[in-house]
């Protein structure tokens, strides 16, 4: 899921609306940020397979300690300390933390195979990056309507503002079909 993170932030911003977009975004993928960073290292996995060239249903990935039970309690520790450094607000650090395991429980749904720590444990998660990206790009779509039904409720956004957001985060996770 990549829209469906940055749509959890919608949520997020209609609950808190004093919270900075950017903290909204950094706790919605830090775990993401944590992979590439990982990968880039070598110390996490993401690569593509297959002749047809990359695509998310054809890459191996390893991603122990970035998206794995285990470590997902730290990273959301680390969510909600961040937020708080940042603006002394407890609330502004569980919304935070709530948005990095929203990004778990998400990827857990409609992401690559998770583990409890490392492949040797127990699984996790549906696979369906692997087994069926139609329904975890549906999902995606789906939670990213929802998301912006939340947060434009009741608020005086254009027609064209919530027609660009209903698109944004509810059509175009179906691009990733054809990439």
């Amino acid at each position: 899921m990549i829209l469906g993170h940055a749509a959890t932030t919608l949520v997020a911003k209609r609950i808190a609306p004093k919270i900075p977009w950017w903290l909204l975004i950094i706790s919605a993928f830090l775990i993401d940020i944590a992979m590439f960073t990982f990968v880039a290292l070598g110390i996490e996995t993401m690569a593509p397979t297959g002749a047809d060239g990359p695509t998310l249903s054809n890459a191996i990935v390893e991603m122990t300690f970035s998206h794995d039970l285990i470590p997902q309690i730290g990273w959301t520790l680390l969510a909600g300390a961040i937020a708080f450094a940042v603006t002394r607000r407890r609330d502004f650090a569980l919304i935070a933390m709530a948005l990095s395991l929203a990004h778990w429980l998400g990827d857990l749904v409609a992401g690559y195979g998770h583990f409890v720590f490392g492949p040797d444990s127990h699984p996790l998660g549906t696979d369906w990056y692997h087994l069926n990206l139609p329904a975890a790009l549906t999902f995606e779509a789906v939670l990213g309507v929802l998301c912006v039904f939340i947060f434009t409720r009741g608020r005086s956004f254009s027609l064209r503002v919530q027609a660009g957001l209903y698109s944004l985060f509810g059509v175009l996770p179906f691009v990733f079909l054809v990439i």
